[in-house]
């Protein structure tokens, strides 16, 4: 019984992530999150109304794409694609991208301005997600981790 935690208390995401029996591939999953939260930057404005990313399995990126022009002319540009993203990424995570013909789901019509201002974290939320994190050796997933459980708490 030595060295449980107690029910109901939180583990440590570093540990989590980086203890035994946990796939190594988690955090590289964790890092391609970046290719949502940066789409509209890496494609521009033109291609992120008429293609949204899906999934990525395998280094091969699924993109839905709103029609079939858009389709055809994306199939043109795949190799440029995968560059910008792979330079977001910071490795080359995408081999090969694959374009599905799909709905893209519209803009609500909300502007930045209409939506709720998330609240702010107060100094010891910023400390505990800190210390959840601080155990990651890699600093580029620790940061990313670290802003995707900030999001969290900000919005919830």
């Amino acid at each position: 019984m030595a060295g449980k935690r107690p029910k109901g208390s939180p583990e440590r995401i570093s540990k989590l992530l980086t203890g035994p029996g946990i796939n190594p591939e988690l955090g590289a999953r964790l890092k391609d999150l970046v290719i949502w939260e940066s789409w509209d930057q890496a494609v521009g404005p033109a291609i992120a109304g008429r293609a949204r990313p899906l999934r990525l399995v395998g280094g091969v990126l699924t993109v839905v794409v709103a029609s079939g022009p858009w389709m055809q002319q994306l199939s043109f540009m795949k190799t440029e694609l995968r560059d910008r993203i792979n330079t977001l990424l910071g490795n080359e995570r995408v081999k090969e991208i694959v374009l599905k013909s799909g709905r893209i789901q519209q803009d609500t019509g909300i502007t930045e301005t209409a939506r709720p201002t998330p609240k702010p974290l107060s100094v010891q939320q910023q400390a505990q997600v800190a210390k959840q994190v601080s155990d990651l050796e890699d600093a580029e997933l620790r940061e990313s981790l670290q802003s995707l459980i900030e999001l969290h708490l900000r919005n919830s």
